[in-house]
């Protein structure tokens, strides 16, 4: 009697096509395999977990055990497949992403097949269609509702900033190792898959932990053409400061430039907003901002909330923030700052006595930042009366680090405030119209001059020592 095919197979040739099935199944049936018996050999010792997890609400439900380890299985695959293109290029990681879709999932199915039954209606029962189309538009209503209650939920994303490539190469190679690399012993693929897991946690908790915990401070000017929107990361996790932002000739600038800057550097709170005046090309992109970034506290000074009460751009963000539950808090002069480094509130004073002489930019807000011996003036829009009156009420002031006041106009330009404060470096937030036609400051020519237009954005670092180190966008000398 001759012998089936099956029976002439090789015992090695069964075990492998009896693992390679197995293989499928794993793959396409989901994680519940995993770490449901002593006996099964899992890949990542946190899909156990995951897998454990579904186990107990399967046994908490009435729905069969695949009814739900399956769709969350699928969209967990979904999301960890897509997690390292999302952490490069949106620079966040979701890790609940593949439970909101799961919640979401049932009503996404409702609406997409009543969705069809209403298209094929309208052609045989039009009537009928149209009270279909109530429905669906009630089920879309609460889809949109649900996803932006889970949107906005604090837990559900977690904001990393930007990361080498390197390090997303290095995660898809783990991906591929742990779902489609054959070993002969089962430990050793354990042990290495928990040790690139491992690394992998290591390195992108260091990268938050950098960015979160730094021990310099960091001041960043961005490139906004004519305007001014300036970023602090104050050292021993001080928090972070904004002082302005605003833009003459970029539309939405708190949307396309500020937003992304701050996902680039993984920040998702700032903690103070500084408002120097009321001049468009400093408040526009404020709204954005507080929109689209959580926000602690929103500064600005007296003068600043006498335009609130009348007319123009601070009224309508006056308004706009009041609508949004935010509260603008009163600089009184001579405020310090707490933090990991000090700020003092040197202007407006209240020893001026010719306040009621000063125009509108001269009744901006600056701010002296000092750390490690290394002082920063922010000078805003301050004009001829203004630097006057503030050398005369600081005479032995000095900076290392000067924002050129009013965009580094000349015509506005006191000749001696630069050179009394002596900085050695100046920094230019101006448009390439001013920066081309060379009408910026010119009184100090041993200062090293940085233009927003030319360098892009620019980035002061200052580590505990006093070092100082530039970083500019364009990196150009």
């Amino acid at each position: 009697m001759r012998a089936s095919p099956q029976s002439q197979r090789s015992p090695r040739r069964i075990r492998r096509n009896s693992n390679r099935r197995k293989s499928f199944r794993r793959l396409g049936g989901g994680f519940e395999r995993i770490g449901s018996r002593a006996s099964e050999k899992p890949t990542l010792c946190y899909l156990r977990v995951i897998s454990f997890s579904t186990s107990l609400c399967c046994s908490f439900s009435n729905a069969s055990k695949s009814s739900l380890v399956l769709p969350l299985s699928v969209g967990f695959g979904a999301w960890l497949g897509g997690a390292g293109i999302m952490l490069y290029q949106f620079y966040t990681i979701t890790p609940m992403a593949s439970i909101w879709t799961l919640l979401v999932l049932p009503l996404m199915g409702a609406i997409l097949t009543l969705g069809f039954i209403k298209i094929i209606l309208f052609f045989l029962l039009p009537t009928l269609s149209a009270a279909l189309g109530v429905v669906v538009t009630g089920l879309s209503d609460v889809f949109i509702r649900a996803v932006k209650l889970f949107a906005d939920l604090d837990f559900t994303g977690i904001m990393i900033g930007h990361v080498p490539v390197w390090l997303v190469v290095f995660f898809y190679v783990f991906i591929l190792l742990a779902f489609f690399a054959r070993f002969r012993r089962p430990s050793i693929k354990k042990a290495v898959c928990t040790v690139m897991a491992l690394l992998l946690a290591v390195f992108i908790g260091g990268i938050k932990w950098q960015r979160t915990h730094r021990g310099e401070l960091i001041l960043t000017c961005l490139d906004i053409s004519h305007g001014q929107a300036i970023f602090a990361q104050l050292p021993g996790g001080g928090g972070n400061i904004l002082f302005d932002a605003g833009s003459l000739n970029i539309s939405d600038v708190g949307r396309r430039t500020v937003a992304p800057f701050l996902d680039y550097k993984g920040i998702g709170k700032i903690d103070t907003l500084f408002i120097s005046h009321n001049d468009i090309d400093h408040i526009n992109g404020i709204p954005e901002v507080v929109q689209y970034c959580k926000v602690g506290r929103i500064c600005a000074n007296e003068a600043f909330f006498e335009d609130v009460g009348q007319w123009g751009a601070a009224k309508f963000l006056g308004d706009l923030l009041e609508g949004l539950g935010l509260e603008i808090e009163r600089v009184t002069p001579g405020s310090n700052f707490g933090g990991g480094a000090a700020i003092e509130n040197i202007w407006p004073s209240g020893q001026s006595d010719g306040a009621g002489t000063f125009s509108e930019n001269d009744k901006s807000h600056v701010l002296l930042i000092e750390f490690a011996g290394r002082k920063i003036l922010l000078c805003s829009d301050i004009e001829k009366a203004a630097q006057k009156e503030i050398l005369r009420l600081n005479p032995e002031l000095r900076a290392d680090i000067v924002i050129a006041p009013h965009h580094g106009s000349r015509r506005t330009a006191d000749p001696d405030f630069i050179k009394t404060l002596a900085p050695e470096i100046l920094i230019y937030s101006c448009g390439r119209r001013e920066y081309e036609s060379r009408r910026e400051i010119k009184q100090d020519n041993s200062a090293k001059h940085l233009y927003t237009p030319y360098h892009g954005a620019i980035t002061v670092r200052i580590d505990k020592d006093g070092a100082v180190r530039i970083e500019t966008a364009a990196r150009r000398d």
